[in-house]
């Protein structure tokens, strides 16, 4: 596995370390990786065999949620900041997947949903996922939204998960994730992560108090 295993963290858990009270970054996966979850074990999820052969890392974040294959073409939305809530782990990812699918509806994209614990979903599609990691106050969100990979990727490098939201009912891969394009949008990537930074750039998500609709 990767030796700098928590690297897509460390762009923004830097800056928290250093003394901030929110940071964010949104860009673009330079290159193909498979990040596992916290709890997550290469064995269960990964064709690690393949990767080798293929030259993919392997690495982890520190939050939870399942296996990843980060690719360019998928757009990495990491965000860490500061809370006083206890617990609401589901709804603190999901202040930030709401305003996530209001600047996407902005853009013309139709059928989005919350799924699952928190991912965004076209109609029954995955077409993103999050996790979120918490240390007393400190919160650590990242969300991977698809906007033109190669889908084929996530059957080359990663198993049929053993742990599922109830609305993939079974499928396969192939059949459960899709992405923007595949669906018939081309927005352009530039224009979404100009979009996300002109929300999320300066203004955490996250209020000192969640609304009820969020704790519902």
């Amino acid at each position: 596995m990767d030796n700098q295993k928590f690297h897509i963290d460390d762009l923004v858990m830097s800056r928290m370390q250093q003394g901030a009270d929110y940071a964010c970054e949104i860009y673009e996966a330079e290159r193909v990786e498979v990040v596992l979850g916290r709890a997550c074990k290469v064995e269960e999820d990964v064709m690690s065999d393949v990767c080798a052969t293929d030259g993919v890392s392997i690495s982890r974040r520190r939050g939870g949620g399942g296996t990843v294959v980060l690719a360019p073409g998928t757009l990495i939305i990491s965000m860490a900041g500061r809370s006083s809530l206890q617990y609401h782990l589901r709804e603190h990812m999901n202040a930030v997947n709401l305003v996530i699918i209001s600047i996407l509806e902005k853009l013309g994209v139709d059928s989005l949903s919350i799924r699952g614990t928190s991912d965004i979903a076209i109609g029954m599609n995955k077409i993103l996922g999050s996790s979120l990691y918490r240390r007393k106050d400190l919160l650590l969100y990242q969300g991977s939204l698809l906007i033109n990979p190669d889908l084929d990727l996530i059957n080359r490098y990663l198993k049929q998960p053993r742990k599922q939201p109830s609305y993939r009912n079974g499928r396969p891969h192939g059949s459960f994730v899709t992405s923007l394009h595949n669906e018939g949008y081309t927005v352009a990537m530039d224009e979404i992560i100009k979009k996300l930074k002109s929300k999320f750039a300066n203004l955490s998500p996250w209020p000192p108090v969640l609304s009820d609709t969020l704790q519902s």
